[in-house]
């Protein structure tokens, strides 16, 4: 009987390690957080109020070794702000491959195999 995977766990996983590639990014070249402020300044005109403009403002003031290891994370904070990462769509930072992007879903897929504490429940039918 095989398991149905979790799809939230797959995606979760899938920006875990894409933010990872992000902060190796980050090491390479700190201004991509700058322009990630950027980005979060455009979004903040779309969702002023909103909870999460207000923690990635502050996250981004952090030292940029501080925003690298949270990025990386694995934290229920860091796995919900993910949603709403201000790095996905900064200058500089380019997922728009779609080659890149299947191998990064097809990587989360096996790695949420490989974790059946995630594995959604069989459904019981009536």
């Amino acid at each position: 009987m095989s398991v149905a995977l979790n799809q939230e766990h797959v995606n979760d996983t899938a920006k875990l390690m894409i933010h990872r590639l992000i902060a190796r990014a980050i090491g390479r070249d700190p201004s991509l957080v700058d322009k990630a402020r950027v980005s979060l300044d455009r979004s903040s005109q779309h969702f002023e109020g909103y909870s999460f403009i207000r923690e990635w403002s502050e996250l981004l003031d952090l030292p940029t070794c501080e925003i690298r290891r949270l990025l990386a994370s694995r934290s229920e904070r860091m796995t919900r702000l993910r949603l709403s990462s201000p790095f996905i769509l900064a200058d500089g930072i380019d997922f728009s491959n779609t080659a890149l992007r299947r191998r990064i879903w097809r990587a989360a897929r096996r790695v949420a195999q490989a974790s059946p504490t995630f594995a959604e429940p069989p459904r019981m039918v009536a």
